[in-house]
């Protein structure tokens, strides 16, 4: 959720600094929508190595 609203608040800072033509906002902005991106990435690979642990876990249950 809070790399949801990193991404959108992001966009709003970029658009914002390229329509006011202020440089250093529009570029906090990108690394803002950046981190959400980023965050988003590496909680999609956190969830398939747990699912992938789980699934092992159940394997060598079941043997």
């Amino acid at each position: 959720m809070k790399n949801e609203k990193d991404k959108a608040v992001g966009k709003i800072k970029e658009s914002l600094g390229r329509a006011l033509d202020d440089n250093e906002l529009e570029f906090k902005g990108k690394m803002q929508t950046m981190k959400g991106n980023i965050g988003n990435k590496f909680g999609k690979i956190k969830d398939d190595v747990l699912d992938k642990t789980n699934d092992i876990l159940d394997n060598m249950k079941n043997k």
